[in-house]
C-alpha cells in the first residue's frame, strides 16, 4: 500500500489548481467588478453568465480533488462516478473519507494473514 505516494500526487496537483483557482478567481472578479462600475456589463444574462464562469473558476481544485478520487476508484476497480462527485461535493472530506477506508481496508488485510 502506497499510501504516501498517492497523497503526493493529490498535493501535486492540488497546489496548483488551488493557486490557479485563487489568481484566477481574484482577477476575474476584479475585472467584472471594474466593468459593473464602468456600466459596460449590464444586469442580466450577461452578469449570470459571468458569475456561472466565476463559480467554476472557484471550483477548479474540487475538479482536481474529484479527478483524483475518480483515479484511485478506478485503480481499485471501484465506484468511480461515486466517488468523483463525492469529491465535488465534500471536499477534502472525501479524500479524508478515501484514505481512512483504504487504512482500514489494509489493516482488515493484514489481520486476515
Amino acid at each position: 500500500m502506497e499510501i504516501r505516494k498517492e497523497i503526493e500526487s493529490l498535493a501535486l496537483w492540488y497546489i496548483p489548481a488551488f493557486v490557479i483557482m485563487l489568481i484566477f478567481s481574484s482577477i476575474y472578479s476584479g475585472y467584472l467588478s471594474e466593468l459593473m462600475d464602468m456600466g459596460k456589463v449590464k444586469t442580466g444574462t450577461s452578469v449570470l453568465f459571468a458569475s456561472m464562469v466565476l463559480q467554476f473558476i472557484g471550483n477548479i481544485d474540487n475538479l482536481v480533488l474529484g479527478f483524483w478520487l475518480f483515479m484511485q476508484a478506478k485503480k481499485e476497480n471501484g465506484k468511480t462516478i461515486l466517488w468523483f462527485f463525492f469529491g465535488l461535493v465534500a471536499h477534502f472530506y472525501a479524500a479524508i473519507i478515501y484514505i481512512g477506508l483504504k487504512i482500514y481496508e489494509h489493516q482488515k488485510a493484514y489481520k486476515n494473514v
